[in-house]
């Protein structure tokens, strides 16, 4: 039996189901970011 912290424990934990609320933030994060570089892009052209 493997003490907690070894490679077999992290592999266990690995194949949990991920919670659909962190690909909502995920999805939010990266809109996020597009939408700043895009402002920012939008900035730069009128210099």
């Amino acid at each position: 039996m493997p003490t907690a912290g070894t490679r077999a424990t992290a592999i266990a934990r690995s194949n949990a189901p991920e919670s659909p609320v962190l690909d909502v933030l995920f999805l939010a994060a990266t809109l996020g970011l597009f939408a700043l570089v895009a402002l920012i892009a939008k900035g730069v052209e009128r210099l």
